[in-house]
């Protein structure tokens, strides 16, 4: 069969901007597919489009929920001309039924055990339904339903196919070495996808990836030190230890990304890891800060992952040393802040750019988009609080939207606080300072140019979004 794997993007994409990633999930789904099979992938991301008139059987799309509505148009346009449509993606673990009247079939959960079952019964025109991955009750759906209970192991993975996208156009290679979140931070739906235990995948196996990247590449793992809920199992810890070692024995040294909790300062062994992280070439970490407040830490759910024993144990000053001894190692931080709990104002936007300044971090600070599939969103529906007449596409900030109820701030307040807040935090003036910040620790050519331009990326892409604001008020 011709397969055509599609990621879509709306004309807006702050992403955009930014330092380009390689698709993780394209790649995976095409690694899977059978070598009989032809494959096409699309990034939107980059400019792809969809070929409706292309000679194709199959056509995959990733669904994300601020990209529902987009995916939901090109399903459309391909089933009209009698393609198979197949979903799959976190919006559609949230709302299956929602995605199903776009799709010849629904994929709920992880790819590995589904994507070849899925492609042998749409050669055989038996698809089914849906397709669900995981320990999940399925008897709600209705239609035909296959269900592999156990998520998938990550032993024996094929690598990706990084040779089906044109690799030059992009700034990192990805890769990943874990599944499964224990935090249940409310506004997250990852431990319900992906569960609460962390799989991992053999150590042989990643460092025969990582050996075919690029000089730099992202982890997009939930977080690359561990979770702070594991420190006492020491199997947990020996993962990180004896993989860091291993990929920090590598030449050449790649530069790396990823996510990673703040807390590996504070737990058994944590140091080392941070340590043996930053010798294998961790040069930046995406950190869930999430609230500088101790309410915004308790109703976010986040105080786990920052390693407090409850909401009140939270330390503004503690967070602050812990940034600093990840920052000496030669790290540099992107701090994701959310603002829009209900004791937070427009001035805790400006407290929050003020905390980023006072500790050279990158801000990525964002107003409360309770998303589909998570805790806070369906408290919210329950409370009449989230605004069900919005689109798909005003989901996850790409356009500066609310939607939510918030009990003391307007929409407007929340748009253009949030806008102007990003502007300022992106003036050239704070780029430069914390460019500097970054090479004080670890002066490299390759470091200070992969942090400042990263960091033009995002003024462009945030003064792209203030600009659309403006107009459209």
């Amino acid at each position: 069969m011709k397969i055509t794997i599609i990621f879509p993007a709306r004309k807006l994409e702050t992403a955009r901007a930014m330092v380009s990633v390689m698709p993780p999930s394209l790649m995976l789904l095409a690694a899977l597919t059978p070598a009989n099979h032809e494959i096409k992938l699309v990034d939107m991301f980059m400019g792809d489009r969809p070929d409706y008139d292309a000679d194709v059987d199959v056509v995959a799309i990733t669904v994300r929920t601020p990209l529902a509505s987009v995916a939901y148009e090109i399903a459309d346009n391909f089933l009209k001309r009698g393609k198979k449509v197949i979903f799959g993606g976190p919006h559609i673990f949230a709302l299956p039924e929602d995605a199903k009247s776009h799709a010849t079939a629904v994929a709920i959960g992880e790819g590995e055990n589904l994507w070849p079952i899925i492609l042998a019964d749409a050669e055989q025109n038996k698809l089914k339904d849906f397709y669900v991955s995981g320990p999940y009750h399925v008897d709600k759906l209705k239609g035909s339903v296959h269900h592999e209970k156990e998520r998938p192991s990550l032993n024996g993975l094929p690598m990706m196919r990084r040779d089906i996208l044109p690799r030059e156009r992009y700034f990192m290679d990805s890769m990943f070495t874990t599944r499964g979140c224990p935090n249940h931070c409310r506004f997250c739906p990852v431990t319900d996808i992906f569960g609460a235990q962390i799989r991992h995948r053999p150590i042989d196996e990643v460092v025969a990836e990582v050996a075919t990247l690029g000089k730099r590449y992202f982890n997009v793992d939930d977080s690359v030190f561990g979770h702070a809920q594991m420190v006492d199992k020491p199997q947990e810890n020996q993962y990180y230890l004896d993989l860091y070692k291993e990929l920090a024995g590598l030449r050449p040294k790649r530069l790396w990304g990823g996510a990673g909790g703040l807390a590996a300062v504070n737990y058994k062994d944590g140091g080392k890891i941070l340590a043996l992280a930053a010798e294998s070439g961790l040069s930046a970490v995406a950190a869930g800060l999430e609230s500088i407040s101790p309410m915004g830490q308790k109703q976010s759910g986040a105080w786990r992952k920052l390693h407090y024993t409850s909401p009140d144990a939270f330390d503004l000053q503690k967070m602050r040393e812990t940034i600093r001894t990840i920052q000496d190692l030669g790290i540099v931080i992107m701090g994701f802040f959310i603002v829009g709990w209900d004791e937070d104002t427009v001035q805790t936007y400006y407290e929050t750019l003020e905390f980023c300044d006072e500790n050279n971090i990158i801000p990525f600070i964002f107003t409360l988009t309770p998303m589909p599939g998570s805790r806070i969103y369906q408290e919210y529906l329950e409370q009449g609080r989230i605004y069900t007449d919005r689109p798909w596409d005003q989901y996850g900030g790409g356009g500066g939207y609310i939607v939510y109820k918030h009990p003391i701030m307007s929409e407007n307040e929340m748009i253009e606080a949030n806008a102007d807040v990003m502007k300022r935090g992106y003036s050239m003036g704070r780029i430069l300072k914390r460019t500097l910040h970054a090479t004080k620790h670890l002066f490299t050519k390759e470091v200070a140019l992969t942090t400042f331009f990263t960091q033009i990326g995002l003024r462009k892409a945030y003064s792209q979004l203030y600009d659309q604001i403006q107009e459209r008020n």
